[in-house]
């Protein structure tokens, strides 16, 4: 997924002469935490302030004195994983979206949990099934190929390294009752984490 696909496309934004005041009322006015700063002569992007920034200063302070003069940006075109590393090893909330020299977007933290709900599937009725299998191939195939046999959709399915060779698979089924499926795991010698046992009996 791209970050053109999950970022905000309403762009909120001041002019360096505004005060910090107005851009607190704008934060307000639109919910939103972060303010992308314009020049008023070439239309660029020189600066960010955040309602974290902003909240404690004197209203009348003009935004070019405080704003965030180095900051990052993101492509549209910009894998979201790639997009969340960036903001998670900068400690930052938000990435202005650009194309050439123009803000285009916004993409924030609210952003990438919403994708990460859409992603893993939580946002819909399915079942968690995680297993803990060998860090190699086939591993994947075997598991699509026993929910077909059991007529489970696999709504998301995703691999987490774990230690010693080994790996985690959260998948999420559609259904409330996966008991079968489950069951057919353990038979096979799948190592179940979730559902845990107390819940399947």
């Amino acid at each position: 997924m791209r970050v053109e696909e999950v970022m905000q496309r309403d762009i909120i934004s001041i002019v360096p002469t505004d005060t910090v005041g107005h851009a607190v009322t704008l934060m307000l006015e639109n919910k939103v935490r972060h303010l992308p700063v314009i020049s008023v002569e070439t239309e660029e992007l020189i600066g960010i302030v955040s309602n974290r920034d902003l909240r404690a200063l004197d209203p009348q302070i003009i935004i070019k004195e405080v704003m965030i003069e180095n900051v990052h940006t993101a492509f549209p075109g910009d894998f979201v994983e790639e997009a969340a590393y960036m903001m998670l090893e900068n400690k930052i909330h938000c990435l202005p979206v650009m194309d050439e020299d123009n803000v285009i977007g916004m993409l924030t933290d609210t952003d990438l949990l919403r994708t990460l709900v859409k992603l893993t599937g939580s946002d819909r009725p399915t079942s968690r099934v995680e297993v803990d299998v060998p860090d190699e191939s086939g591993q994947l195939a075997q598991l699509t190929t026993i929910a077909k046999n059991y007529k489970m959709n696999i709504q998301s399915i995703f691999a987490i390294p774990s230690d010693q060779d080994r790996m985690r698979i959260v998948m999420r089924i559609q259904t409330i009752n996966p008991h079968s499926f489950v069951q057919e795991l353990k038979h096979q010698g799948y190592v179940l984490i979730w559902p845990e046992e107390p819940e399947m009996r």
